[in-house]
C-alpha cells in the first residue's frame, strides 16, 4: 500500500467526515467506524477524484454502488452470488477475509468498504493511467 495514496485518502476522508487524519486507519470501515453515510460516499468519491486526478466512479466502486440486485441475479434468501462476491473481494479485503462469503446480502456489502479498499481502488486506477 502506497504511503502517499494512503495519506491522500485519509486527508480526503478527514475532510469529508470532519475527522482528524490520525483517526483514520487502513482497516477503518467507512460506515461502522467512521460514520459515513450514502451522501458522504458521493462527497468522498468526488474528493478522491479531485485529489488524485482520477475518475473512480467508472470503476469497481460503481459495481458496488450499482450492484445488479434483480431477482434472477440473487440466490436463495437474497444473497449475492459467489461470482460477484469473488469479483468485489479483489478490492474489498474485508470481504475477502470473511468466512461467510456465500451468505453476503446487498446491505452487508457496505460494511466491507474500508479505507484500504479506497486505497486499492486509487492505486488500480493510477496503474491504468
Amino acid at each position: 500500500m502506497s504511503a502517499d495514496v494512503l495519506s491522500g485518502v485519509r486527508a480526503c476522508l478527514a475532510e469529508s467526515l470532519a475527522l482528524q487524519p490520525e483517526e483514520i486507519q487502513p482497516g477503518s470501515r467507512l460506515i461502522e467506524d467512521l460514520g459515513a453515510d450514502s451522501l458522504d460516499f458521493l462527497d468522498i468519491l468526488f474528493g478522491l477524484e479531485q485529489r488524485f486526478g482520477l475518475k473512480l466512479r467508472s470503476m469497481d466502486l460503481d459495481a458496488l454502488l450499482r450492484v445488479d440486485l434483480s431477482a434472477d441475479k440473487l440466490v436463495e434468501k437474497r444473497f449475492i452470488p459467489r461470482v460477484e462476491i469473488d469479483r468485489m473481494a479483489q478490492w474489498l479485503p474485508a470481504l475477502a477475509a470473511t468466512a461467510e462469503r456465500d451468505r453476503v446480502t446487498p446491505r452487508m456489502l457496505y460494511s466491507y468498504l474500508t479505507v484500504e479498499s479506497l486505497v486499492i481502488l486509487v492505486q488500480r486506477k493510477q496503474k491504468e493511467g
